[in-house]
C-alpha cells in the first residue's frame, strides 16, 4: 500500500490478509503536549503553585487561575485541530482507518449500495486487492476520501466559529479600551524581551563576579539583588485592575512595593533557611 505526502509515516501497511482488530488512531496527545510543555505561560501558572498558592490564586481573584488555564488550553488545541485537519482533507489517513472498521454500522453507511464483497474485503480497499472491479474499488476509495475531506472541512470552520466566539466574547468582556489593550500587549511584549536580556546581563555579571572571587580568594562585594518576596510578588498572575494602571505583576511590584504578609515572611525565611543550610 502507497500512501502520499506526510500522512504516510503515521502508520505501516496492513500483511496481506491479515485483517487489523481496529484502526489506526491519530496521536492527538503528543502536539497538544508539546504545545503546553512550551508555553512559558504554562510553567508561570504552575511554579510554585504547591507551595505557595497565593501565587496562582492571588486574594480578590481567585478564578484567575483557571481562566489563564482556560486560555492556555484553548491554545494548545490550534496545532493538533489544524494538523488532524490537514490528514482529514489529505484523505489518506480517514481512508486506512474506516478501511479497517469492524463496526456494523459503519460498514452498512459504507458499503450501501456497494457489492457485498465490500463487506469482506474493505480492508484491502486501500491496498487495491480486492476482488471487486477496478472501478467500484476506485469509487469507494474516491468515496471515503471525499468523507474525509468534508469531515476536515467541517471541523476547521468549526474551528475558526469557535476561536471568533471566544475572541469576541473575550473583547466584549474586556474592562479596557482597545488602545489601551493594544497598549497593554506591546508593553508585555517589550518587558519579557528586556527581562530576559536583563536576565542575561545579571547572570553574566554575577558570574563573572563569584568566578573572579573564587581565583583570587578574596570576599564579593555586595551585589544588589532583588528580595525573596519580591521575586514572587512579581511572578504572581496579573490582573487588570482600572483603579490603578499596573500593565504586569512587575509594574505592580514597581510602582507600589513589597506589603509583606505574615505567609510572605514565612516564605521568604523558609527560603533563607534552606539557601543557608544548601
Amino acid at each position: 500500500m502507497t500512501h502520499r505526502g506526510k500522512i504516510a509515516t503515521i502508520f505501516q501497511p496492513w500483511p496481506q490478509g491479515n485483517t487489523p482488530q481496529s484502526a489506526p488512531r491519530m496521536p492527538l496527545m503528543p502536539p497538544k503536549s508539546r504545545t503546553l510543555h512550551w508555553s512559558p505561560r504554562t510553567w508561570k501558572l504552575f511554579t510554585g503553585c504547591c507551595g505557595n498558592p497565593r501565587t496562582t490564586l492571588p486574594r480578590g481573584h481567585r478564578g484567575r487561575f483557571f481562566y489563564v488555564f482556560f486560555q492556555i488550553t484553548l491554545s494548545s488545541l490550534v496545532a493538533p485541530t489544524m494538523w488532524l485537519s490537514v490528514a482529514l482533507l489529505n484523505g489518506n489517513f480517514y481512508e486506512c482507518a474506516m478501511s479497517g472498521t469492524n463496526s456494523p454500522s459503519l460498514l452498512r453507511w459504507i458499503c450501501k449500495g456497494k457489492p457485498k464483497e465490500c463487506w469482506e474485503e474493505l480492508y484491502k480497499v486501500s491496498c487495491g486487492k480486492t476482488s471487486m472491479t477496478p472501478s467500484d474499488n476506485e469509487e469507494l476509495k474516491l468515496s471515503l476520501q471525499a468523507q474525509s475531506q468534508i469531515l476536515g472541512w467541517c471541523l476547521i470552520c468549526a474551528a475558526s466559529f469557535l476561536s471568533l466566539l471566544t475572541i469576541c466574547y473575550a473583547r466584549c468582556r474586556s474592562k479596557v479600551s482597545y488602545l489601551q489593550l493594544s497598549f497593554l500587549k506591546m508593553y508585555t511584549q517589550k518587558e519579557k524581551k528586556q527581562l530576559e536580556n536583563t536576565f542575561l546581563d545579571y547572570a553574566n555579571r554575577l558570574s563573572e563576579r563569584n568566578l573572579k572571587c573564587f581565583f583570587e580568594n578574596k570576599r564579593p562585594d555586595v551585589f544588589p539583588m532583588p528580595a525573596f518576596a519580591a521575586w514572587e510578588a512579581a511572578s504572581e498572575l496579573h490582573s487588570f485592575n482600572r483603579s490603578q494602571q499596573h500593565y504586569s505583576s512587575l509594574h505592580r511590584v514597581v510602582e507600589d512595593g513589597l506589603e509583606l504578609s505574615p505567609e510572605d515572611e514565612e516564605t521568604t525565611m523558609g527560603l533563607m533557611d534552606t539557601s543557608h543550610n544548601g
